[in-house]
């Protein structure tokens, strides 16, 4: 009803008594009494006359205490008030615009509470003299539609917060990142060089889930984004990019060395204490930085993120927590690597992996026991590779899984192939990795897989890394274990003795065959602690009864002292290098009653097989 511009806003006219008054009971008077909008009758100074009785609803004044008053002596918040000699120099211009458009005001009724009031003003005149004009105000409560615009602003503005940052740590998410590389200041300082990126993700965060759980990961990735916000200047930009890592976009960063300063601040912010219910939680970052640099081409800040990223990878090859920055050379190197992720993928699709068998003999009689299924990639350019030359980009690149299943199906066909061949007595060792082991439903695939080819599960030893027992987290590792087991399938700890808790996981996991490493087995032709220990494996083995198996044996003096110390079973180069199945089968015909010359005789090797 009144608005706080003592010129151009309104306030509301009431009727009072005058002669020209519609009369009570007439047809005008009971259709303005009915109304649901406020109607007030002004003098030109703003002196109400007249209100309707939703007026009085409206405002909580009968028309008897308001006649004769301005509406902004009571209508305005007190705070919107204005003051007292404006309020009694007001006065409407007749050909003023408050007459041509609606007018929203914050207005106050008689008990405090406040509304929101729309008010629409026309002038009439009621006689012939200047001072018959009237001003007919119309007040309309919208206070509920206010309030839906302003929740359906405030729910666009969340929609929006949330389309363009990270939910867990509020920061910027790769939408906004992508909108902000676009800007003009970005391409500015990419033009002149004061800008730099650091890419940054938590050293060991699936450790920290996996042990305290994820709402310590979750209160680890709130204290890294605290850290990086706090370290964030005016115009940079810091992101949550996914998972455990964080990007921060540095403008006006002139130099190399500024760029590394502001990495190590952020690395001292985030290696602050964080309190987790009583327990200190170590957090660490390892970071990926970059620069424009007119020798790589760096000329968008995409490009400028790919290649902190290649930085950060080389940062966590180095052993974490260090700050790398990109070069040309790093930048090859990323590039191989990709180019063999990419190789990777085809030769899954195009069948290029193979599996070599490599026997598992006894040492007391040479007999041969079994053999273990060893994985190539048959690489169009580079030749037959070893796993040491390609799994590392597999696990980056998350291919373990499928080369995994690749891998176990080969295996198993190549043991129905030396079944058919006569050779059914031999048991197959084939590896698999945690990535498979605890996220997949391997057992399930493996039996399916025995089904398929009409072998018996007691024919396949499952191996797996004591690091998978680690890293895989033991819940899930336990449980595949413990289905393989059921099906009949044997589980071997492979690579035991290589530094980590190894005696334990023999009680931990049900276990039936332990494979000592070459660590160990390298060493028992000159070493007499390594000759103990090995001696003491092989016993508690026995005792518990498991199998031991040695591999990596490599000369005749490390095969005798396995034979002397009763171990069950060896495999190494000495007794034979790993070979394609066929080139297999003829191997084991070469040695009739599938048995080995005696100590100090010839061993075949598949280098040297007859034809």
């Amino acid at each position: 009803m009144a608005g706080n511009d003592h010129q151009a806003r309104p306030a509301p006219a009431l009727a009072g008594d005058d002669p020209r008054d519609i009369g009570a009971g007439s047809t005008p008077s009971l259709i303005l009494d009915h109304l649901r909008d406020g109607i007030a009758l002004q003098d030109l100074s703003g002196r109400i006359e007249w209100i309707n009785p939703a007026c009085e609803r409206m405002f909580g004044w009968p028309l008897e205490e308001v006649r004769g008053r301005k509406p902004q002596e009571f209508a305005l918040p007190p705070a919107m008030r204005p003051a007292p000699e404006n309020i009694t120099a007001f006065r409407y211009d007749p050909s003023g615009g408050i007459f041509r458009r609606l007018h929203v005001v914050r207005n106050i009724r008689r008990d405090g509470s406040e509304f929101w009031n729309q008010l629409s003003h026309a002038m009439i005149d009621m006689g012939p003299r200047e001072g018959d004009k009237r001003v007919v105000v119309t007040c309309r409560d919208i206070t509920d539609q206010v309030r839906t615009e302003a929740a359906l602003h405030r729910a666009k503005n969340d929609l929006e917060h949330a389309a363009h940052h990270d939910d867990l740590t509020g920061l910027a998410n790769r939408t906004l990142l992508s909108a902000f590389l676009d800007e003009g200041q970005v391409r500015a300082r990419l033009g002149d060089g004061c800008i730099g990126v650091l890419q940054l993700d938590i050293d060991k965060f699936k450790e920290i889930n996996d042990t305290l759980g994820h709402a310590a990961g979750d209160a680890t990735l709130r204290h890294v984004a605290a850290a990086l916000a706090a370290n964030c200047g005016r115009d940079d930009l810091a992101c949550r990019t996914g998972g455990d890592e964080f990007l921060l976009v540095c403008l006006g960063v002139a130099s190399q060395e500024a760029l590394l300063a502001r990495a190590e601040l952020l690395r001292r912010a985030v290696a602050a204490p964080l309190d987790w219910h009583g327990q200190e939680i170590a957090v660490r970052i390892s970071v990926g930085a970059s620069r424009p640099d007119g020798a790589t081409g760096t000329g968008t800040g995409e490009a400028l993120i790919r290649q902190a990223d290649q930085a950060l990878y080389a940062a966590k090859e180095g052993g974490r927590g260090r700050v790398v920055v990109y070069t040309g050379h790093l930048g090859r190197r990323c590039s191989e690597r990709q180019q063999m992720a990419r190789d990777l993928r085809a030769a899954l699709s195009q069948g290029q992996f193979r599996v070599h068998l490599q026997p598992q003999i006894t040492p007391e009689d040479r007999r041969i026991a079994g053999c273990e299924a060893l994985l190539r990639w048959q690489h169009p350019e580079r030749g037959l590779l070893a796993p040491a030359a390609f799994m590392e980009v597999a696990e980056s690149a998350a291919l373990l899984s499928e080369i995994d299943q690749a891998s176990t199906l080969l295996a198993l066909d190549a043991l129905k192939r030396l079944r058919d061949a006569g050779f059914d007595g031999l048991r197959l060792s084939l590896n698999v990795s945690s990535a498979i082991l605890s996220a997949a439903d391997y057992p399930a695939l493996l039996h399916w897989a025995l089904q398929a080819r009409n072998l018996p599960p007691e024919s396949v030893c499952v191996e797996i890394l004591e690091t998978a027992l680690l890293d895989g987290g033991p819940a899930g590792i336990r449980t595949a274990v413990r289905r393989l087991r059921r099906m009949g399938v044997r589980v071997a700890l492979d690579d035991f003795g290589t530094g980590y808790a190894g005696l334990a996981h023999l009680t931990a996991f049900e276990i039936d065959t332990i494979k000592l490493d070459r660590t160990l087995t390298g060493r028992l032709g000159h070493d007499s602690r390594s000759r103990a220990i090995t001696r003491a494996v092989i016993r508690l083995c026995n005792s518990l009864g498991m199998t031991t198996v040695a591999e990596g044996v490599e000369t005749q003096v490390e095969l005798d002292f396995l034979r002397r110390a009763r171990c069950p079973l060896a495999q190494g180069y000495t007794l034979a290098r790993p070979m394609e199945v066929e080139a297999m089968i003829g191997w084991l015909r070469d040695a009739p009653a599938a048995r080995l010359p005696g100590p100090g005789g010839h061993i075949p090797d598949a280098r040297t097989r007859r034809p």
